[in-house]
């Protein structure tokens, strides 16, 4: 059997601070030793121009800054079909097209990868290249997470299914 082909993408615009972390994540992603089907991409604020980066993935991981209106730091794991249990006030993403609508269309066209997305609460979205210390100490425990789950897909073939207490 071949390897699953598993993406992780980084999406943000990083000229508003911690907007960007989903991209600046990727920059310590990339330090740890990742098996040879895994793929790093900066997602950006690209919108549909991003369908066909993701259409030959078998499994996407997105990281990615929430406006969930809760405290700065907090950390959310879900897959798109668990928007609908989001209040009405939470909005998923900061950009134009979000990544949301970037899977719909993917799943339109015939091709969306299985997709789990992390998100964490922004502290500042002011103008600036740097992430919020508090966000940025964030990155070891979020790495952790993605590391767990490019490994659940390595060995069974999906995501991890229990969430334990330390999970988001």
């Amino acid at each position: 059997m071949d390897s699953p082909r598993i993406m992780v993408m980084g999406v943000g615009n990083i000229l508003l601070s911690d907007e960007g972390l989903g991209v600046r994540f990727l920059d310590e992603l990339a330090k740890k030793p990742l098996p040879e089907n895994v793929e790093l991409l900066e997602g950006g604020t690209a919108g549909l121009e991003l369908i066909y980066q993701i259409q030959e993935v078998d499994f996407l991981i997105i990281v990615d800054a929430v406006n969930a209106k809760t405290e700065p730091g907090a950390l959310f794991r879900f897959q798109p079909g668990d928007l609908q249990v989001f209040p009405e006030q939470y909005e998923v993403s900061f950009h134009q097209i979000g990544i949301i609508e970037v899977l719909a269309m993917a799943k339109v066209l015939g091709q969306a990868p299985q997709t789990l997305i992390f998100g964490v609460q922004p502290k500042s979205l002011e103008w600036g290249m740097d992430i919020s210390p508090e966000i940025q100490a964030l990155f070891p425990r979020l790495t952790e997470f993605v590391l767990n789950e490019i490994d659940s897909i390595q060995r069974e073939g999906k995501f991890t299914s229990d969430l334990q207490s330390d999970n988001p």
